[in-house]
């Protein structure tokens, strides 16, 4: 499995680009000719450094809508759990 910080600098650029046009509400979309051109690369190489990005799971799915000409992308879930380290202990304290 790749990983993304051993990526390379295209691929890397583009997920930055990505990262740029996220979305809070995790509808995450851009113009392919937008993305294409902030990344310095055709819309055929950025079709393949998104594969990229979904071969190292920095994305899990993308998709080019080619009648709106917009790509849109979906984030892997984390699904890492916080978790308390310990309860706090209670101090008794008198009253006066």
């Amino acid at each position: 499995m790749a990983s993304l910080t051993t990526a390379p600098p295209a691929v890397r650029l583009t997920a930055l680009v990505l990262a740029a046009h996220a979305s809070p509400h995790g509808q995450h979309s851009v113009d392919m000719d937008i993305l294409a051109r902030l990344c310095g690369h055709s819309p055929q190489q950025t079709a393949e450094l998104l594969d990229q990005l979904v071969n190292t799971h920095a994305l899990s799915t993308w998709h080019h809508h080619r009648e709106s000409d917009e790509v849109r992308w979906k984030l892997p879930h984390q699904q890492t759990q916080i978790r308390p380290t310990a309860s706090p202990r209670r101090r008794h304290v008198p009253e006066p």
